[in-house]
């Protein structure tokens, strides 16, 4: 039985819009603690020089490491997308799997296998929910044959050799995810794991259509824009934002 997605779906939308956005540690030790997601929003520091929570910053560094994979009886688990290492006994042999990747920002990452011999093991590759229909897993650089279902893991089986390689490619469409079911209209738009904020100054009307014309600003930045009625929003991924303000939500029109 494979595992469900959902919870390294769940995992990556809180590394990538929560602790990856944290602020520089200062150097008396105190963490990036305290985000708004109001209207008006922005990171600050905790007013309480060592609050409750404060130890969770260096925790989830430890956390998000050892939930990276995951192993099975008859194999592993790729859990994150992340730029990684993880070896393990799989028959008599000590194999190694190295991760390539700049996801969430491209849209493909490489796992590339070494090992002292081959082994028959199956490697379970985790299809976020999010994953448009022309996402793509090849083994060698051939397509798997194995289908591609969005919010379950992908078992490939087969006996694997020193050198063999899998490339995976996402297709992160862009959507609308409202913060309830009771306010519909406040949508914040989202591209994989990733929300997207809105920085800057925020045009008091802005459409679904219009927010879902976002494009990126060019291949090196990480900011995006779509133009308004009254002119260019600037939208930026959490972790690209410091000082500046910032809205999650935007209260849009049909």
């Amino acid at each position: 039985m494979t595992r469900d997605s959902r919870y390294g779906d769940s995992m990556e939308r809180v590394l990538y819009n929560t602790i990856a956005g944290a602020t520089p540690i200062l150097a008396d030790g105190t963490s990036f603690y305290y985000s708004d997601y109001n209207n008006s929003a922005k990171k600050t520091h905790h007013r309480d020089k060592w609050p409750c929570c404060s130890g969770t910053f260096p925790q989830l560094t430890a956390d998000y490491g050892i939930s990276s994979y995951y192993r099975s009886q008859d194999g592993i688990y790729v859990n994150l997308f992340v730029p990684s290492r993880v070896s393990w006994m799989q028959g008599n042999s000590q194999c190694k799997l190295t991760q390539t990747t700049d996801y969430p920002h491209a849209e493909t990452t490489q796992l590339a296998f070494t090992m002292p011999r081959p082994e028959t093991f199956t490697v379970y590759v985790r299809i976020p929910a999010w994953a448009g229909a022309k996402t793509s897993v090849a083994v060698n650089g051939r397509r798997a044959e194995t289908a591609v279902e969005p919010g379950k893991f992908m078992p490939l089986r087969r006996s694997w050799n020193d050198g063999d390689r899998v490339e995976i490619e996402f297709e992160m469409p862009l959507r609308l995810e409202s913060v309830d079911n009771e306010n519909r209209n406040n949508v914040a738009l989202v591209r994989g794991p990733l929300a997207l904020f809105a920085v800057g100054e925020i045009p008091a009307r802005i459409t679904r259509q219009q927010l879902l014309a976002a494009a990126k600003v060019s291949q090196s930045s990480h900011d995006w824009s779509t133009q308004t009625d009254s002119g260019v929003l600037t939208l930026r991924p959490f972790a690209a934002i410091m000082s500046e303000g910032y809205r999650l939500y935007q209260r849009v029109q049909a």
